[in-house]
């Protein structure tokens, strides 16, 4: 009696994982591969932050503002040391930020690495306390820097104010 044996080796190695399987009305599975090669990280699907000031400070032209409190950081991108967020994945992104001030006047821009997106202006004279807002939609890749900052050339005066009353806040969120 002769027995055939057949043997099937499948390898799998570390470097191929499967994104999804179904099972076919033959009963056979589909599977999908979405990667070779080293390990990727895994990113997660929301990436959002939101940060503010906690107190008052008095920026010089072309200061980066450092937005200390972080509520949500959704991704790990943004840096409250710094006040910098490093973009964890390319895309579609909405930025936001909100600057707050007591009888002062500045300019401040957001920043994609070293080019301005977007700026705004805010004058609160004679004990008026004021505030501005920002929103820029932009493409970013991923490690590109993004960050608010006082207009390069004029310092302003007065405060940029961040309290119960009212914070300076930084923003941002992936799109798609």
């Amino acid at each position: 009696m002769l027995t055939s044996i057949i043997l099937v080796l499948v390898v799998i190695t570390a470097d191929v994982s499967a994104e999804s399987s179904c099972q076919t009305t033959d009963g056979r599975y589909e599977v999908s591969i979405t990667g070779r090669g080293i390990e990727s990280e895994k990113i997660p699907q929301v990436i959002a932050f939101h940060a503010y000031i906690s107190k008052h400070v008095f920026p010089g032209a072309g200061r980066r503002f450092v937005f200390d409190v972080t509520k949500t950081n959704q991704g790990k991108g943004y840096n409250n040391h710094t006040g910098v967020f490093t973009c964890p994945k390319t895309g579609m992104y909405v930025f936001v930020w909100v600057m707050r001030s007591l009888a002062g006047e500045h300019s401040t821009e957001l920043m994609i690495n070293d080019s301005v997106y977007g700026s705004t202006f805010l004058r609160a004279k004679n004990g008026d306390d004021g505030s501005v807002s920002g929103t820029v939609v932009a493409h970013v890749t991923k490690g590109d820097s993004v960050y608010v900052r006082n207009h390069s050339v004029l310092a302003g005066d007065g405060m940029i104010a961040s309290n119960l009353h009212g914070q300076s806040t930084f923003s941002g969120w992936l799109l798609q």
